[in-house]
């Protein structure tokens, strides 16, 4: 009996376990400073666009525009070891529309960021309400060129 507890103990010991969320090579780990709606009915002066945000003083002028209707809390970023990356829809006359940042990847030709965009079912029940979808993340500082990808453009 003593055998057959050690060597199930042995195996279980020797078993390595996997984790399955762990990043693959080429993928960038990056987190959400804020994901939502604008609703300063284009007020804010962004448009449709895509853009990353590399030094504290654009980001200081970046954030009086958003501010400027909507509350905006200021996150802590070390601008020497990191920057924003920032997708903005168009605005929106309902609310239920989003976008977000699925995956961050380096390729030979650069840094390439896959977001996806949705809109509301045509049964859903929405607002009239004028907003902006928008997701902003803050990644390590990368040197290689930035590529914004719609993954809905790719179907």
């Amino acid at each position: 009996m003593r055998i057959t507890i050690s060597i199930f103990l042995l195996i279980m010991v020797a078993c390595k376990t996997t984790n399955t969320n762990t990043l693959k090579t080429n993928e960038v780990s990056f987190k959400t400073v804020s994901i939502g709606v604008l609703y300063g009915d284009g007020t804010e002066g962004i448009s449709k666009s895509n853009f990353s945000i590399s030094n504290a003083k654009d980001w200081n002028i970046f954030l009086n525009k958003i501010n400027a209707s909507n509350r905006f809390s200021k996150a802590a970023i070390d601008f020497s070891k990191q920057q924003l990356l920032c997708v903005f829809d168009s605005i929106r006359n309902t609310s239920g529309f989003k976008i977000e940042i699925e995956n961050i990847f380096i390729e030979k030709s650069g840094l390439k960021i896959i977001y996806t965009t949705s809109k509301p079912s045509t049964t859903a029940m929405v607002n009239m309400v004028v907003t902006q979808p928008y997701h902003i993340v803050i990644i390590d500082k990368q040197e290689e060129s930035i590529t914004f990808i719609n993954k809905d453009n790719l179907q």
